[in-house]
């Protein structure tokens, strides 16, 4: 809605409107590789880094156990986003409305570890899953650092090697990061409904510091929710997630870099979508983080700063669809910011508002 201020030059401000050709273009993989295994593989140019990585993927082992009446499926997966492998819409990486978070504008400075924070870091899991009477689910499994593109530096160690993380890695899961989780859904006609939850918790080596040497505690707990109707023309679904996050902050306060040793972070995503004959949609989702103050963790700085010590933000999303055919998709997106960093007015410390960020997308999706 308002100009971001210039980077260097005092007074001056950025461009406003941003174009974004491509945002991002992908190319997947999904399906079978081998006998009871498949790959969903999806490598990605990003228009922020200029370059192409590999995006969300996994790899699954599943097998049907035909000796139970009732059907019971097993599995394996292993890949690089927590809630990656989840066929629900409610968690955290195949969210909807979907949230168009871009560099294009400024977006709220705090998120838990599972919601985003691991995946920018770069991480690695093995999990195993249960799938039984096509209603209970259950999956167990751990994680790893496992950053991408990066090279340490010093004197003992070869150009171009990918490891060991230490120091200059910042950020590193200290050990390994275990997560959890089950879920219910049951499935009448054309609708289904699921409740479930799920939870990570990691051990992490502020930036900058010997990995193990000391780290930080965080535990994620979450629930979600999602209901879907899926007619021959119309279609619904609503979906909801609510997270908790409880962080020991031991290392990091003992660096001066927390004014307090425990905080804690809660985000609340409620969102439902309406399809018209497949082809008109309208999407509107409210979301909302808060938790503990903390003047040191969360400190001014012009836009993406925060004045008042609070990480808390809330919001909406609302969202228009239009489908001509079945591969292409136009969207006309607006996020709306009541609370943004802390505050509604003046949040960052430099005078800049909450709704200084509201920000309009004209968005066109193709797949071929």
């Amino acid at each position: 809605k308002q100009a971001v201020p210039d980077s260097e030059i005092a007074g001056a401000n950025g461009q406003n409107g941003q174009v974004l050709f491509p945002q991002q273009a992908s190319l997947f993989y999904a399906g079978r590789i081998a006998p009871n295994l498949g790959a969903f593989v999806q490598l990605t140019y990003d228009s922020q880094s200029g370059a192409i990585g590999l995006d969300n993927t996994e790899l699954r082992y599943a097998k049907q156990v035909s000796s139970v009446p009732e059907g019971l499926t097993y599995g394996f997966t292993m890949n690089n986003n927590p809630t990656v492998q989840d066929v629900w819409n409610s968690t955290p990486v195949w969210q909807t409305p979907f949230d168009q978070r871009t560099s294009a504008a400024p977006v709220p400075g705090a998120a838990t570890q599972i919601d985003g924070v691991l995946s920018g870091r770069g991480v690695a899991g093995l999990t195993a899953y249960l799938w039984w009477r096509n209603s209970i689910y259950a999956e167990l499994g751990l994680y790893r650092s496992s950053p991408q593109g990066f090279t340490p530096t010093g004197a003992t160690v070869q150009n171009g090697n990918a490891g060991p993380l230490d120091s200059t890695a910042g950020g590193v899961v200290s050990g390994y990061a275990p997560y959890w989780r089950i879920a219910y859904e049951r499935q009448w006609d054309r609708n289904s409904w699921s409740i479930g939850a799920y939870g990570i918790q990691t051990k992490i080596t502020p930036a900058d510091q010997p990995v193990d040497a000391s780290f930080d505690r965080f535990r994620d707990v979450a629930f979600d929710s999602q209901y879907q109707f899926i007619g021959d023309e119309d279609i619904f679904s609503a979906q909801a997630t609510y997270i908790k996050e409880r962080q020991s902050l031991d290392a990091t306060f003992a660096l001066g870099a927390s004014a307090n040793p425990t905080n804690d972070l809660k985000t609340l995503r409620v969102g439902g979508s309406y399809y018209l004959r497949r082809t008109y949609g309208v999407a509107l989702g409210h979301f909302s983080t808060t938790g503990s103050s903390d003047a040191a963790l969360y400190a001014p700085a012009s836009v993406t700063g925060f004045g008042n010590g609070s990480p808390n933000s809330n919001g909406w999303i609302a969202e228009l669809n239009y489908l001509p055919w079945q591969n292409v998709k136009l969207a006309l997106h607006y996020i709306a910011y009541q609370k943004f960093n802390g505050a509604s007015s003046n949040y960052d410390g430099s005078g800049r508002n909450a709704s200084d960020n509201n920000t309009l997308y004209l968005l066109g999706w193709f797949n071929f």
